[in-house]
């Protein structure tokens, strides 16, 4: 199964506030996105741990809205209704499947299919939008926001899962495009896009289908339904996705930004006493900065646009000020009246909501202007807490905060069908290679047995392969290299990836992998496309849990900083023993040729041609270790030479991968060096 995991930052590494410019490509073209945290000066390893703690509040803290029933099943309640809604369902499956939990996205699946869908009658396919927490409707129509969340989540399901897994979701997601498309209104009951202007209904029957809500047009998500949906209508949705974002310029006012919560296809507003203050901005209208966001981030069809809408829509709610402004408007930016207020947990107030301050944060993947600074550090220092006078949203406001940090963060993500992972075997090694995620090694494992960290906490899992040195790129790492998908050139005898040419440096890598004699042999080619001559080194970063023994042939000496990592020499070699520390930490050394490390009754061995003296890049180093904070995980990390490459010219650089059983303590010991050095 692949994961997503997230980006840690090497020790040491310190980072300026760079310029934010929109781009000018979308995710479907590029599969690469931004961290506008990290464009705008924050740690990626603090931006990362601050995703996963957002994460953990809505799913697992002790305000969730995420509960687990029985072995199978789960469901998000909007608790301060004590209800549960298609809209918060299908957004819990949304970010489980962009988080790659699994478990969470099928037990929500199997909650919605068993107490919220209709399995037949006029309503079939569709779900009853709120039930209590016993799975007892208390509505039975659909909202049509949660079928638009419902069928795009499970269309990334089947990318990154496959449908054999228990549950066919390609399937799951067609039938509910297929029951939508069948309805002609007979019985009240109707498509979610209306058939005559083509735009997503507020409910999809005769009632609700004639108006529309702007926070439910998400046009990238009918791109997401004509590439992989396969139901045959992908002129259709194209379509739909171009008029979805024409609509959205007409119900947006021009001067503030702002939108109605409700109103009809024109973008006109209902009159009427039954629709009091439903022409004004509030909360469904807090989605449209961030749904924008998305659009942009994914498709980038819209782009000029776009951007000025973001830049507008910031410049309105600064005008009011950053920490001050509340969270519902007239369109035209003045107030609405008492009646006009929407209640809210029994509430009728106006606040400074959070989940307003995540989605005009989000919109900062928009924006150019300085003020978009302001708007994500007001969510970055924000705390999700009780108002003074008890009011509480964990919902609501919880689940946007969390869409906002993944957007900003860069993992909000179009979610691409999957190659097949490639594995390599030889006697009782077995190698799993990543050709979609980067080329990486996401195992390595001596029957059956692994020895690489597997971690679910943020970039700690398997290997990787970068140039050196990093000063060429800083932070994050290229992504030609690190995540964007290789191509396999050849399967058998040998398994041959290359990535794309680095936009940045110009280089292009290539991973040929050899499995022979119970070793696995893989040589690192890095190809100057370029029309100047660079230098370049290879660098390969292996994580592995902070436990057991790291240990390789040194002169103590070389080791810098000196006293950093402890590490101790004894038999002719230096040894560190598994320890935790509040910091970061990073070494350098010289080393001879090899880098060992067991745990758990298996030895690790690494070896690479010996780094002559002075022959490492500016700053590296033949030998890295790299210890993050707590009791997480360690970087075993080895350098080639800083080698001059001409345009067209190439370097080889090749790692021997070993791995015995070995059931003595890890502890440095002369027969365990005597083991490397016999295999070796």
């Amino acid at each position: 199964m692949k994961k997503i995991f997230l980006i840690a930052m090497l020790s040491g590494i310190c980072l300026s506030l760079q310029a934010i410019t929109p781009w000018d490509k979308g995710g479907f073209e590029t599969q690469q996105y931004r961290n506008i945290f990290v464009e705008m000066g924050y740690k990626p390893m603090a931006v990362e741990f601050k995703l996963r703690q957002v994460f953990d509040d809505v799913f697992l803290g002790p305000n969730k809205v995420y509960f687990e029933v029985g072995d199978t099943l789960g469901y998000i309640s909007d608790i301060k209704n004590h209800d549960v809604r298609t809209e918060g369902m299908s957004y819990g499956m949304m970010i489980a499947v962009q988080m790659d939990e699994k478990d969470i996205f099928d037990r929500i699946w199997r909650w919605s299919k068993k107490y919220m869908q209709h399995q037949d009658g006029p309503r079939k396919g569709y779900f009853a939008w709120s039930c209590k927490t016993d799975g007892t409707h208390n509505a039975e129509g659909a909202a049509s926001d949660g079928e638009l969340y419902y069928v795009t989540a499970l269309i990334f399901a089947s990318n990154r899962w496959g449908n054999d897994t228990g549950i066919n979701y390609l399937g799951e997601a067609r039938n509910i495009l297929d029951c939508s498309m069948a309805k002609t209104g007979e019985d009240g009951q109707m498509p979610l896009l209306h058939p005559e202007h083509q735009l997503i209904t507020f409910t999809p029957d005769r009632f609700g289908s004639r108006n529309t809500d702007p926070s439910y047009h998400i046009p990238a998500f009918y791109e997401v339904w004509a590439k992989w949906a396969g139901d045959g209508r992908s002129d259709y949705w194209m379509e739909a996705a171009r008029k979805s974002r024409d609509f959205l310029h007409k119900a947006i006012h021009p001067e503030t930004g702002l939108n109605p919560d409700i109103c009809q296809y024109d973008g006109t507003v209902n009159q009427g006493p039954w629709n009091r203050g439903g022409g004004n901005f509030r909360y469904d209208s807090w989605r449209v900065p961030m749904n924008i966001a998305l659009d942009y981030e994914w498709s980038c069809a819209d782009k000029e646009w776009q951007q000025n809408y973001g830049e507008r829509i910031q410049n309105f709610f600064y005008s009011q000020g950053v920490d001050k402004y509340v969270d519902q408007y007239r369109v035209d930016g003045s107030l609405p009246a008492e009646n006009e207020i929407l209640v809210a947990g029994g509430f009728r107030k106006l606040r400074h909501s959070i989940g307003l301050v995540s989605t005009l944060a989000a919109a900062s993947v928009l924006c150019s202007h300085d003020k978009s600074k302001e708007f994500v550090d007001a969510l970055w220092n924000a705390k999700h807490e009780p108002f003074e006078d008890g009011y509480f949203d964990a919902y609501y406001d919880g689940l946007l905060r969390l869409f906002a940090f993944m957007h900003l963060s860069g993992h909000y993500r179009v979610i691409f069908p999957q190659t097949p992972l490639c594995v390599v075997r030889t006697g009782d090694l077995s190698m799993t290679i990543d050709a979609d995620g980067g080329g990486k090694i996401l195992s390595f494992k001596h029957n059956g047995k692994e020895i690489l960290s597997q971690s679910r906490a943020p970039e700690s899992f398997g290997s990787t392969f970068w140039t050196s040195p990093q000063k060429e790129w800083n932070w994050p790492p290229v992504p030609e290299f690190d995540k964007m998908p290789y191509t396999i050139e050849q399967k058998s005898p040998t398994l041959v990836m290359t990535s794309k040419v680095s936009e940045k440096l110009k280089f292009r890598v290539r991973k040929t992998f050899t499995a022979k004699d119970n070793a696995i042999a893989i040589t690192y080619t890095i190809i100057n496309e370029g029309d100047s001559t660079r230098r370049v080194a290879p660098w390969e970063i292996s994580r592995v849990k902070n436990e057991g023994l790291v240990f390789f042939e040194a002169d103590i000496k070389s080791i810098v900083p000196a006293d950093l990592i402890p590490f101790n020499a004894q038999y002719g070699a230096v040894w560190h023993s598994a320890d935790e520390a509040r910091e970061n930490r990073k070494i350098n050394a010289d080393g001879k040729g090899w880098l060992a490390y067991t745990n758990n009754g298996l030895l690790l061995i690494k070896t690479f041609n010996d780094l002559k003296a002075k022959k490492a890049a500016p700053g590296e180093a033949e030998i890295q270790v790299y210890v993050n904070r707590g009791k997480t995980y360690v970087e075993l990390e080895s350098q080639g030479a800083y080698t001059t490459l001409k345009p067209g010219q190439s370097l080889d650089w090749t790692v021997t991968w070993r791995m015995l059983p070995y059931d003595g303590p890890a502890s440095p010991s002369a027969a365990l060096l005597q083991m490397v050095r016999n295999t070796k």
